[in-house]
């Protein structure tokens, strides 16, 4: 069975859901060419690569599959490939129409070492005549500025719940699927934007259990209870230190770090608190969020995190 992901993947810019204004950018270049160099900015599954790919369809047209290099630069980080494969690409000789170019992509180009994004600089400099690069990365604090200085930002955001809510409709419709309204904010409101990890959660309530409602969705996200998430917030409150590391010690085996986070914020949204301090706290959320998305150990991040909310209490 094909993934959802992939089935009902964009194939032109006028099926891209979110980011409307980069969306109109790309439609421009489509029409125009001459597509500058591109860094895509923003967290995962909200459409970077999808529409990197649609604007590349649209402008290699018949040449895509010979014009249009992807790569994940997670595999493939180290100056080897881009003293080779990307090299190699670039002097590959391609007939295009005046105002196209060769395009390369590469996804989560953060992991890169510097000395592979050193030389990556160094490549773009020689073959910008005939190649123009795109690259993808969830923060662009890692990517050295020579690179970032050579490239037009474009900063995506978040998609809105209502038009996640509306995709994942219309494939219910295609797919002839049974759903309730309140599974579908479920699954929602716990992807936050990510329309990726709303159609894999989708279909896998869908394959596991024929209908998409509440009770099944709970099943498949398996998101720590409001109860767990409010006596963690009410020990930090008390500064009660031991019973807290206990509390994370027992259900960090069971939840995903990411998923307890996104739960803490949501309690903290809606807790009655000073609100000084619950933008300090959801500061602290945000800072603990990144250091995950860069690699940091799930269960130190916790305890830190906690132990940090604890100070903040006068």
């Amino acid at each position: 069975m094909l993934p959802w992901t992939e089935k009902y993947r964009p194939v032109n810019l006028d099926d891209v859901t979110g980011n409307k204004n980069i969306i109109e950018q790309f439609k421009n270049i489509a029409k125009k060419g001459n597509m500058p160099h591109m860094l895509l900015v923003g967290p995962p599954g909200i459409g970077k690569t999808t529409s990197i790919s649609c604007l590349a369809k649209e402008l290699l047209k018949n040449n895509f599959k010979q014009g249009f290099l992807e790569l994940n630069a997670s595999n493939e980080r180290g100056i080897d490939i881009v003293r080779n494969k990307i090299k190699d690409f670039c002097k590959k000789k391609m007939t295009l129409p005046l105002g196209r170019h060769k395009i390369i992509f590469l996804d989560e180009v953060e992991n890169m070492t510097q000395i592979a994004q050193q030389a990556l600089r160094r490549i773009i400099e020689e073959y910008t005549h005939n190649t123009r690069f795109s690259m993808a990365c969830n923060s662009s604090n890692q990517i050295i500025e020579p690179i970032q200085s050579r490239c037009s930002i474009k900063q995506f955001v978040k998609i809105k719940n209502e038009n996640i809510n509306k995709r994942l409709k219309q494939i219910c419709g295609l797919e002839k699927i049974h759903f309730s309204n309140k599974g579908l904010k479920m699954i929602v409101e716990y992807v936050n934007g990510d329309m990726r990890n709303g159609l894999n959660i989708l279909q896998a309530v869908s394959v596991t259990y024929g209908k998409i409602d509440k009770m099944n969705v709970r099943k498949i996200i398996n998101k720590p209870k409001k109860s767990i998430i409010k006596k963690l917030l009410k020990l930090i409150f008390e500064k009660k230190y031991r019973e807290i590391f206990n509390e994370l010690t027992n259900i960090v085996d069971q939840y995903s770090t990411k998923d307890i986070l996104f739960s803490f914020f949501n309690i903290i949204k809606k807790h009655e608190m000073d609100d000084k301090l619950k933008l300090m706290f959801i500061k602290e959320i945000g800072k603990a969020e990144i250091n995950l998305v860069r690699g940091a150990d799930g269960e130190i991040l916790l305890m830190s995190l906690f132990a940090k909310l604890c100070f903040l209490i006068v």
